[in-house]
């Protein structure tokens, strides 16, 4: 494990593997520890990654501003939700609440879209299905990096894929009210 310094030259651990003594790191970890025992919040994303994921973030408006083209208000009210949350997240990931209401955002967000593609027809729930696995695989092999630049990549793969979804079934959805109009 390296050391880190975050903007507030806190001492926090990022899981990665650079040269040093055990009894440096682990000196590093325990300040860390007790940081973050002090503050409730530790930084988890190198600087690089953390701004990758912030810029990312506001590929989130898009699925905002296609439900209020479509129509779908509430969807709006969810996506700029988790547009918000996400945002105020990356723009300065620590572990705490910020955190935790944006994990909270996503799952309801991921609940309504998939009653609602139920409501639609069988093409939104195949799309909704096949997205919502492929986001739980990128997230588990994201995982599997420990916060580094892979994880990262896979990170935002989730927040693209995630963003297409919306997108495709806010377009079958405004087509199916279209032609039963």
């Amino acid at each position: 494990m390296s050391k880190g310094k975050n903007n507030n030259s806190e001492t926090c651990v990022y899981n990665r593997k650079v040269e040093g003594s055990d009894s440096e790191m682990e000196s590093d970890s325990s300040c860390c520890i007790e940081e973050s025992k002090k503050k409730n919040n530790c930084k988890y994303v190198s600087y690089e990654c953390e701004h990758i994921l912030f810029f990312s973030s506001f590929q989130l408006s898009l699925a905002f501003m296609f439900s209020i083209y479509c129509k779908f208000y509430y969807l709006a009210i969810l996506n700029a939700g988790l547009f918000i949350t996400s945002v105020l997240h990356w723009r300065k990931p620590e572990l705490g609440l910020r955190r935790t209401v944006d994990i909270i955002m996503m799952a309801i967000n991921l609940l309504i879209h998939a009653f609602f593609s139920f409501s639609i027809n069988s093409l939104c729930v195949f799309i909704w299905v096949s997205a919502g696995s492929l986001l739980i695989m990128f997230y588990f092999v994201g995982k599997k990096f420990s916060y580094n630049s892979y994880s990262t990549i896979y990170h935002l793969l989730i927040h693209t894929i995630g963003n297409a979804t919306a997108l495709a079934i806010y377009y079958i959805s405004r087509e199916k009210i279209i032609d039963y109009s």
